[in-house]
């Protein structure tokens, strides 16, 4: 029977498994592996009192598709509220006026990825992304039928210099380069911040080039250390930057509430082929309301300040432990290290062991193209307790020591 509906799956059905990673096959002791916002800075006392606010104040408007008094817009774009707020804090953070209709609401940043990609990307245009990036993004762009051409990714982030050499190579072949995607601001997996000079050097190319950037903005806010670089947004002059957003890691990730942003002209391309009747009106209006208090920025400090903490304790541990058998850099913000993995280990002993003892991390290879053969793994501190991030890397340390 299996077979039988297998045979009509369609081509993109076909083309792989769903992206998603299995349940480990012990108990998770130490688990490091997924990206997640600390459930210890959930603001739940806030995000209840609201949410009966809204229900108390608007009445039965919040459990509708849309705003009566703003119209079936709505269905596509997204609770107006939110997005007045969204480009409220755009405006003052980044210097970009786009306001509301620069703004399109989605289920999560990853829903705003998969929107750009089919609003801008036709089968056998040539997509450049960094070397190692977020595997969903990709998933999207091969559905797509893209051409992914990647970037090397140094400890500054993309290699800008590189990229014009491979937008040149493309240009020549006559080629049509419709994106690149990059994530500018503590970059996954690497989590390195590419610098104002190569920013400046990406929107240079830009202006030579007639493509998209996609500003995977997520981790933006969760810095806790070292100075704020200008985004990709608020550099732009062109008109063509793209911004993803999302308080899955800032708030919460249950909210699933994300956005893309920039000009109204290029936001249009994702409301042209969205067909999903836009996002839940109540769980907008009570982020719309979140922001209107003025309670994001007082939340972000206090989450910062805890993953500062954890960073603290995952860096000492892992340089108390790990010894010269991982190499890394100390992070200034988001979730992650990224640690590489000395040659002298046996890593793939390494990790069966590690596995077996319920020490979990997402491999390095889960992000690059394969063509890379160092050994890497993306080790995530954030939504796990300080105890758990000495002890599990304590663990760690011993059995890398024990194959070398």
């Amino acid at each position: 029977m299996g077979t039988a509906v297998e045979a009509l799956y369609s081509q993109v059905a076909r083309s792989g498994p769903p992206l998603f990673f299995p349940d480990p096959e012990v108990p998770a002791v130490f688990n490091f592996d997924q990206g997640l916002a600390a459930p210890e800075t959930f603001p739940r006392g806030d995000l209840l009192r609201i949410a009966k606010l809204i229900l108390d104040r608007d009445g039965a408007d919040p459990l509708d598709y849309f705003d009566p008094d703003t119209g079936y817009e709505e269905l596509v774009f997204g609770y107006r509220g939110l997005r007045e707020r969204l480009a409220e804090r755009i405006a003052v953070r980044q210097g970009r006026k786009l306001g509301a209709d620069g703004v399109i609401l989605t289920s999560g940043s990853v829903q705003g990825i998969a929107l750009a990609v089919n609003g801008y990307v036709d089968p056998g245009d040539v997509v450049f992304v960094e070397a190692a990036s977020f595997p969903y993004a990709l998933r999207y762009m091969d559905m797509a039928r893209a051409e992914i051409r990647t970037v090397p990714v140094d400890g500054k982030g993309m290699d800008v210099a590189a990229l014009e050499t491979l937008l040149d190579a493309a240009v020549a072949e006559g080629r049509k380069v419709k994106m690149v995607y990059t994530i500018a601001t503590f970059q996954t997996p690497t989590n390195t911040v590419m610098p104002l000079d190569r920013r400046r050097q990406l929107i240079g190319l830009l202006r030579r080039h007639r493509f998209i950037l996609m500003e995977d903005n997520v981790y933006g806010d969760l810095r806790f250390a070292g100075e704020e670089v200008p985004t990709l947004l608020s550099l732009d002059d062109t008109g063509r930057v793209i911004q993803c957003g999302s308080f899955s890691k800032t708030v919460a990730p249950a909210l699933r509430m994300g956005w893309i942003a920039g000009e109204a002209a290029a936001i249009a391309a994702l409301a042209a082929v969205r067909q999903d009747l836009g996002v839940s009106q109540w769980t907008a209006r009570i982020l719309a309301e979140f922001l209107a208090e003025g309670l994001m920025e007082p939340h972000l400090a206090r989450a910062n300040a805890v993953y500062r903490a954890k960073a603290a304790v995952a860096v000492r541990a892992v340089r108390e432990h790990c010894g010269d058998y991982v190499k890394f850099d100390e992070p200034e913000g988001s979730f992650y290290l990224w640690l590489e993995i000395d040659d002298r280990v046996d890593w793939d002993r390494a990790a069966e062991l590690a596995a077996r003892e319920g020490i979990f991390f997402r491999p390095g290879e889960r992000f690059t193209s394969g063509d890379d053969k160092r050994q890497f793994l993306r080790l995530a501190y954030s939504h796990v307790g300080e105890d758990v991030i000495a002890n599990g890397i304590a663990r760690l340390g011993q059995i890398l020591k024990e194959c070398a």
